[in-house]
C-alpha cells in the first residue's frame, strides 16, 4: 500500500515538473499564500471564462446576422427572377395574342372586302 502511495507521488510530482509552463499559464498566481493565490487564480480564469464566452456570442450573432442578411438578399434576388419570368412569360403571350388578332382580323376583313367588291361588281 505504501508502495502505491509512492508511485503515485511520485507520478504528480514528475507531472508537475513536466507540466509546470501549463500550470503556471492557468494558475500564474500560485505562492506560498495558498488562499490569496488560489482566490486570484480562480478570479482570473473566471474573467478569462467570461471574455471567451462573449467572444463566442458576439461572434455567433455576427454569423447569425451573415447568414440572415445573405438568406434575405437571396429570397429578394429570387422573387425578382420570379417575377420577371412571369413578365415575360405574359408579354410573350400578349405579343401572340396580337399575332393572332391580328392575324383573324386581316383574313376577315380581307373576306368580308372581297366580298364587298363582288357585291358591288355585279350590280
Amino acid at each position: 500500500m505504501l508502495l502505491k502511495l509512492g508511485i503515485i507521488a511520485t507520478i504528480l510530482i514528475v507531472g508537475g515538473i513536466i507540466f509546470s509552463s501549463e500550470i503556471q499559464q492557468y494558475f500564474p498566481n500560485t505562492s506560498t499564500d495558498g488562499v490569496n493565490s488560489l482566490k486570484t487564480d480562480v478570479n482570473t480564469l473566471t474573467t478569462k471564462s467570461f471574455e471567451s464566452a462573449e467572444q463566442k456570442i458576439t461572434s455567433s450573432a455576427e454569423q447569425a446576422g451573415t447568414k440572415l442578411s445573405d438568406f434575405g438578399h437571396q429570397s429578394v434576388q429570387t422573387a425578382e427572377n420570379t417575377i420577371n419570368s412571369s413578365v415575360e412569360q405574359a408579354e410573350t403571350k400578349l405579343s401572340e395574342i396580337k399575332q393572332d388578332s391580328s392575324e383573324f382580323i386581316e383574313e376577315n376583313i380581307t373576306d368580308k372586302f372581297e366580298f364587298l367588291n363582288s357585291t358591288k361588281e355585279s350590280d
